[in-house]
């Protein structure tokens, strides 16, 4: 009978090889992007993680994506008074409500905090000039809400993927983790075997001997038993 053991060798090399789609990149193959986080510890970092940002739903540049005249005229006047409660504010191709909905309004690279206060008579609106720290803090989105890349790149400094993208450091988001700021000031990219049909043709090249081992062990096994 033991004579039989040595056939259980080719027999589990060949289930590895019939498995191999879920252990070999069972995600998909393709081009490695690596992503670079950094801790944001001081106000040169802050500034350059909100410059770099393109989080269009938590900051908004002015001049940017759209004209600001109602940020431009709170800033010159100090507030606007509106007599009316603000409900919408409309501009060519964007509308939006009551400002404060947003986090962080940058006007010439100096970021504010959007206010209003409403009251029976009408609504204050008003700019606080903060700094980038303080905006980063304001803008950060926490790792729980995130991919779990998100938080790997987090805790290790960097995190690689293949033929995908993370999208929260594609959009530069601030990153929240334990009470600390992190952001991701570059990443790189290149090519990787995996990239194309290669992965789909190493896959069913190992699938294809892994069925023969399997066929060979039951074969050989047969044989023994006579």
């Amino acid at each position: 009978m033991a004579r039989h053991y040595w056939i259980l060798v080719p027999a589990l090399l060949g289930v590895a090889l019939v498995l191999n789609p879920i252990v070999l990149y069972p995600d998909g193959g393709g081009v490695e992007r690596t992503y670079h986080v950094e801790q944001i510890e001081n106000e040169t970092a802050a500034a350059g993680a909100i410059t770099y940002a393109e989080d269009e739903e938590n900051i908004v540049d002015c001049p940017g994506v759209r004209l600001c005249a109602l940020e431009e005229q709170i800033l010159e006047e100090g507030s606007v008074e509106y007599d009316d409660h603000v409900q919408w504010f409309e501009e060519p191709w964007i509308s939006y409500e009551r400002p404060g909905w947003y986090p962080v309004v940058r006007i010439d690279s100096q970021p504010y905090l959007p206010e209003h206060e409403s009251g029976e008579d009408g609504t204050v609106l008003t700019l606080t000039e903060i700094t980038h720290m303080d905006a980063a803090e304001h803008v950060a989105v926490s790792t729980a809400d995130r991919p779990p890349e998100v938080q790997a790149a987090v805790e290790t400094g960097s995190v690689t993927v293949h033929g995908e993208r993370v999208e929260a450091f594609e959009r530069g988001e601030i990153i929240e983790h334990n009470g600390e700021y992190y952001w991701t000031p570059r990443f790189t990219t290149k090519s990787h075997w995996t990239d194309g049909n290669a992965l789909i043709v190493v896959r069913s090249v190992l699938y294809a001997i892994g069925i023969g081992l399997l066929l060979f062990s039951g074969w050989r096994f047969g044989t023994l038993r006579r």
